[in-house]
């Protein structure tokens, strides 16, 4: 972006429905360097600064036809035009239309006759003025740029370490790194329909990937065994909700705080019955809440070595009538009132996801 020393070849609009007057004032601003642009009614003005780049308005408020406060109103209300300066030019020395013409947002007022002179350096400081505003609106977006492409790529890094940490399990089970997957996908689709905001959805997309990072410190023994797990067994497995928290815990981004609540509170239920600290209701963060009914619906829906596949509709008779293992009651009920009534969205996750699969090994 280039700047004029001191508004020198900028575009002036002037609004005079008078002829000789237009042709004095072009005259005067064309010596000085300037670039004018005529207008000879209101409705010009407003037509002429939508299509053009204007850096100056000098309108006379006695045009026939023309509702100078309205036309100063737009243009001060329009974001595009309110930086533009405005000089308005009354019939004579009157203190009260002088100030009736400044509280419209003008930014100076002058008498018939004009004085040359002082309309120059009037116009010379407004450009100058407008300018240094110029500038740092400039700069100020060129700044907005620049922080957000350096944000974009510190949450590219954040992504980057996370799918790193995440992708521990895959070589553990890979079906279990296809659960991760989609329970990402699972909970920012729900937190989207719930009516949360953008940067809790990009949030939950990536931190309920970590929902299970404890596991990494469960033995293989016990997380790919395919009889029933004995009690001690099963306190290991509860073990890492706690694990994951603990991984996560010194984490500063958004992503590891929400990831922390995720991996420790997914196993939690809405009446008190989940695990590890029996939490309920509300106490249990919103997002646990969300990636706990996904990572249930997936789990039901996929093979593990200690039970079958289920279908869709068996998963969502589970989910919405309970099983004696599995009940409504688990589930915050406005968080389950919108999964069910968007199931199939969730079933074209799934679905789609195996398809992929599918797709990957027949090409092997």
């Amino acid at each position: 972006m280039t700047f004029q020393n001191g508004g020198y070849d900028s575009s002036i609009l002037i609004a005079d429905s008078n002829e000789a007057d237009r042709h004095t004032v072009n005259a005067l601003l064309v010596s000085e360097g300037y670039s004018p642009v005529w207008a000879v009614s209101g409705k010009d003005v407003l037509s002429i600064v939508a299509d053009k780049k204007i850096d100056l308005i000098l309108m006379d408020i006695m045009m026939p036809g023309t509702d100078w406060p309205e036309i100063v109103k737009q243009l001060k209300d329009n974001e595009r035009t309110s930086c533009i300066p405005v000089i308005l030019v009354t019939a004579g020395e009157n203190r009260a239309m002088k100030i009736k013409v400044l509280q419209t947002g003008a930014e100076e007022v002058l008498s018939r006759p004009l004085d040359f002179d002082e309309l120059i350096i009037r116009i010379r400081n407004l450009l100058r003025s407008k300018e240094y505003g110029d500038f740092l609106n400039y700069y100020n977006e060129s700044l907005k740029t620049e922080i957000k492409v350096r944000s974009n790529r510190l949450e590219e890094a954040y992504r980057e370490t996370l799918i790193t940490l995440v992708r521990a399990s895959e070589f553990r089970d890979e079906d279990t790194g296809l659960h991760i997957n989609r329970i990402g996908r699972y909970s920012c689709t729900l937190a989207e329909l719930l009516g949360m905001d953008e940067e809790f959805i990009r949030t939950i997309l990536l931190s309920s990937l970590m929902h299970d990072v404890g596991k990494i410190g469960i033995p293989d023994s016990i997380l790919l065994k395919h009889d029933p797990l004995n009690a001690q067994e099963m306190k290991i497995m509860h073990s890492h909700c706690i694990l994951g928290a603990e991984i996560l815990r010194d984490g500063k981004s958004r992503y590891l705080v929400m990831g922390a609540e995720i991996a420790l509170s997914h196993h939690e239920r809405w009446d008190g019955s989940g695990y590890p600290y029996g939490l309920a209701g509300n106490d249990i963060p919103l997002s646990a809440r969300i990636t706990q009914i996904a990572d249930v619906y997936d789990a039901l829906r996929c093979r593990r070595p200690y039970k079958p596949a289920l279908d869709h509709t068996t998963t969502m008779r589970i989910l919405t009538e309970g099983d004696g293992r599995t009940m409504p009651r688990h589930f915050d009920p406005d968080v389950l009132a919108v999964f069910r009534e968007n199931a199939d969205v969730f079933d074209s996750i799934f679905t789609s996801s195996n398809e992929v699969t599918e797709k990957k090994e027949h090409q092997e």
